[in-house]
């Protein structure tokens, strides 16, 4: 199975319909000096970045989907502020 962008979308939009019922963006690949825990830098996935919601600051939430597999491999924070 090779998941395409859009059904990368799809299965975040499932995973966080009732969290964030809002348009995000996607991209392939990790954000630019990303390290996230138990995620090769090399690992072919589709990354959301999900702003905070109510204040607009503080950490933004990432996602990550296996190209692959379609699994969620990260779900988490960052720690931007």
């Amino acid at each position: 199975m090779r998941l395409t962008k859009e059904k990368a979308q799809q299965i975040i939009y499932k995973h966080l319909i009732a969290q964030v019922p809002r348009n995000f963006e996607i991209r392939g690949g990790l954000p630019d000096g990303c390290i996230l825990y138990g995620v090769p830098k090399d690992e072919p996935c589709w990354t959301a970045r999900i702003p905070p919601e109510i204040t607009r600051t503080g950490p933004s939430r990432i996602i990550c989907v296996n190209k692959k597999t379609g699994k969620i491999i990260y779900d988490g924070f960052t720690n931007e502020e």
